[in-house]
């Protein structure tokens, strides 16, 4: 009965982040989410689950609270343990959501600096409200998305847009930004990522590999974009995927001289070294 129900979501919503954006979602799912997390005060201070099945939550629909703290915990453990980057670095995020990676440096260990980007003003909103400056700063993407909503704003704005200052980061990460960008999207940001990294500066960016992303589960990538590979052609960028040495050349293109790809069942992560 779940499966089917989850099945029926999906054709009408091929992404959860168009789901979130549907008011008498926002409503009923963000009620029965905080009624589940309620006994749990370790939950209680987690974004409104719209904003959680926003940056994604698999099928957790309205159970994702968990959920929510293992992808960032996991993955500050396994770049901190490889030595990508340390507890003094100036960080920046790509697609920062609702500081779902971000929230887990609050922690005192961490006396280095954060810059979240998004297109996403209630995301920015959010996050302005919920982190402390000027540790943290969040700054307003104006690209567009069809996935995700973004403000009415022109190209020119997006062709003077900025990330940050050239050689002013150490490290730049993206967790499931990638998965919804296409070829000219994912060059924008490695171009813009190799800019404001100093030397030997990091960026680690999580993407569905065409040779390692378990398919059907949901997804199949059966429609091609250019180099890009889609799972539904009305919404090409509600789950996008690239082949490993498409990825690995758009990195070096941009700049990076080290380039790996660590692949994974769900995604995988571009590593790579300026």
């Amino acid at each position: 009965m779940a499966a089917s129900i989850i099945k029926l979501v999906r054709k009408l919503y091929p992404s959860n982040s168009l789901l979130s954006y549907n008011p008498v979602f926002k409503v009923a799912g963000n009620a029965i989410a905080n009624l589940l997390g309620a006994p749990f005060p370790e939950f209680r201070d987690l974004p409104p689950n719209h904003l959680r099945v926003r940056v994604g939550v698999g099928t957790k629909i309205v159970n994702n609270h968990a959920h929510h703290l293992q992808i960032g915990s996991q993955f500050w453990i396994e770049c901190f343990a490889r030595g990508y980057l340390t507890a003094s670095a100036d960080i920046m995020e790509i697609g920062c959501g609702c500081g779902r990676i971000a929230a887990h440096l609050k922690a005192d260990y961490f006396s280095g600096t954060y810059l979240g980007i998004d297109i996403d003003p209630e995301m920015i909103d959010y996050c302005r409200a919920h982190f402390p400056a000027p540790k943290f700063v969040f700054a307003l993407s104006p690209h567009k998305s069809s996935t995700y909503h973004s403000g009415e704003l022109s190209s020119p704005d997006c062709e003077l847009f900025t990330i940050a200052q050239p050689e002013s980061r150490d490290f730049v990460f993206s967790t499931s930004l990638f998965t919804h960008l296409l070829e000219n999207e994912v060059a924008f940001y490695l171009q813009q990522s190799f800019r404001a990294l100093r030397p030997k500066g990091m960026a680690v960016m999580s993407f569905f590999c065409m040779e390692s992303v378990e398919m059907g589960k949901p997804w199949t990538f059966s429609h091609r974009a250019g180099n890009a590979f889609v799972d539904d052609e009305r919404y090409p960028e509600a789950a996008v995927a690239y082949g490993t040495a498409s990825m690995v050349e758009m990195a070096k293109e941009a700049g990076f001289s080290e380039v790996a790809v660590s692949g994974r069942r769900v995604q995988s992560f571009l590593i790579a070294r300026k």
